[in-house]
């Protein structure tokens, strides 16, 4: 962990160095701007660090200022750096070219600026806007008498000082939007800055699907504290499958824990194998699991996953590609299983989506 946070804020640090570079190499040169710039770049840097302690003493609204704040500023120097170092590589392949770069160092900053602005601004329209990804999925293993059952997925609201009474309204105007027989909701329901979530419990509980809303934790629920964060699920109206099957609708729902789950000290539930050899044999098993890892031999039909929010700003899903070897939406696997990993619902970090908007899906499971 303390490896991993030196170089998160090396790489963060070197990204305030960069940008506030930019800012140097067309500004008057003097001592108190070098200093200012340096203050400012430090704070802003460890602002996160800051944002930490303050969560931790339960200060709301310090909580919910500070994360606007430091996140907003953070998807802001990310879309500066990436901008500029593209401006930068056009500078100098103009250069080997032979060709005159025709913007001087004030125009280039001012463009830059005034794109990247524009980017933060589009990501925020992207990010508040939901969409429903209507999925349909055959099967010969649904009882006749039920011909099909609807599963509405949400997975990654990271519920919090960031995203709380509006944001929730919008995801559960989507859900009765929707109209699902069941919801089940994927892990990182909640975040980091998860205070004041009782009222919020209420508004979800307050949807009542008819087959009922089940539940699996991802990491940031342990990062909340995995006690507090079980309590807000089943307030919410969720059933939290921990190792634990679910028979509704005809089909049969397995949750297993986030690995991140051990760290806790409380025990983690992912045998998966031995829990679905419990499972009566034909039955449509749905393999609810936040991260979108296909364990080998595993005897399911449709495993839904999120956690990796199709890389939430261009380009890091092509990163989480990488690292985890799928897309998003529906992968058709090996032995006829399906994976379907959410682009998520939310938010984590800077308030922004870019090029990968959030997402409420609709999974129709029919009878072939």
């Amino acid at each position: 962990m303390l490896g991993f946070l030196i170089v998160a804020f090396f790489i963060y640090g070197s990204m305030h160095l960069y940008a506030f570079a930019k800012l140097w190499q067309v500004l008057p040169h003097s001592w108190w701007l070098g200093l200012s710039l340096l203050a400012v770049g430090l704070l802003l840097t460890f602002l996160p660090l800051l944002l930490w302690q303050i969560t931790r003493l339960n200060w709301h609204g310090a909580a919910a200022l500070t994360s606007w704040v430091s996140y907003v500023w953070m998807g802001y120097l990310f879309l500066f750096c990436s901008t500029a170092l593209l401006f930068d590589i056009a500078h100098v392949l103009a250069v080997f070219a032979g060709m005159r770069w025709p913007l001087g160092d004030a125009a280039s900053l001012l463009a830059v600026g005034l794109l990247s602005l524009a980017l933060l601004g589009y990501g925020s329209f992207e990010a508040r806007h939901i969409r429903i990804a209507q999925v349909i999925v055959t099967t010969s293993k649904l009882p006749a008498t039920v011909g099909h059952v609807t599963i509405a997925q949400i997975s990654d609201l990271h519920l919090g000082a960031m995203l709380n009474d509006e944001f929730l309204d919008r995801v559960i105007a989507g859900l009765r939007e929707a109209k699902p027989d069941i919801v089940v909701a994927t892990g990182d329901i909640v975040d980091g800055q998860g205070d004041h979530l009782d009222a919020l419990a209420s508004r979800l509980h307050a949807l009542q699907p008819p087959m009922g809303a089940y539940a699996v934790i991802g990491n940031h629920e342990t990062h909340v504290g995995l006690d507090r964060s079980l309590d807000f699920l089943r307030s919410a109206g969720f059933t939290v499958l921990r190792g634990e099957a679910a028979h509704v609708g005809g089909i049969v729902l397995v949750g297993v824990d986030d690995p991140s789950a051990a760290m806790t000290g409380q025990g983690v539930r992912l045998d998966t194998a031995h829990l679905l050899a419990t499972v009566p044999k034909g039955s449509f098993v749905v393999l609810l699991k936040h991260q979108p890892v296909v364990d080998n031999g595993i005897p399911f039909d449709l495993q839904l996953s999120g956690h990796i929010h199709g890389g939430q700003i261009f380009p890091f899903g092509l990163l989480t590609q990488l690292t985890y070897h799928v897309h998003t939406g529906l992968t058709q696997l090996a032995g006829g299983s399906k994976l379907y990993v959410s682009r998520g619902t939310g938010t984590w970090g800077p308030p922004i989506r870019l090029f990968a908007p959030p997402e409420i899906a609709l999974i129709r499971i029919e009878r072939e």
